[in-house]
């Protein structure tokens, strides 16, 4: 993050199983950031871990979101998501959302982040 830019939304997903592997899990991780420019930008990290060890992690943005298209952009990206999943994997995605759009304080959106706890992609 640059100076200015603020979490907007953190979405996180519950484990999303293999069956050809049954030890073997993924979870999905939006980051939503409101830069100083005014645009958005969402951070898509994939985490994935075996027996708890993590053995991959994939990231990718997309940038220059507009505030008028940022939560529509969001609904769209989970619904594509989860359909996605549920397809291959037949498992079914769950969303935990932290929605800090309203808390402009960097500290105490770091605060919240750490109490909610959800955020494990490092």
């Amino acid at each position: 993050m640059e100076k200015g830019d603020i979490f907007y939304k953190i979405i996180v997903s519950n484990p999303v199983l293999f069956e050809l592997s049954p030890h073997t899990n993924t979870i999905i991780t939006f980051i939503v950031i409101c830069r100083a420019t005014g645009t958005f930008s969402i951070v898509n990290v994939m985490k994935t871990a075996q027996r708890g060890i993590g053995i991959s992690r994939s990231l990718q943005n997309k940038n220059g979101v507009s505030a008028k298209n940022i939560d529509k952009e969001i609904d769209r990206i989970q619904k594509d998501f989860t359909q996605g999943v549920r397809a291959k994997t037949n498992c079914k995605i769950e969303w935990a959302v932290l929605n800090l759009s309203r808390i402009t304080d960097k500290t105490e959106q770091l605060e919240r982040i750490k109490k909610w706890g959800k955020l494990k992609v490092c």
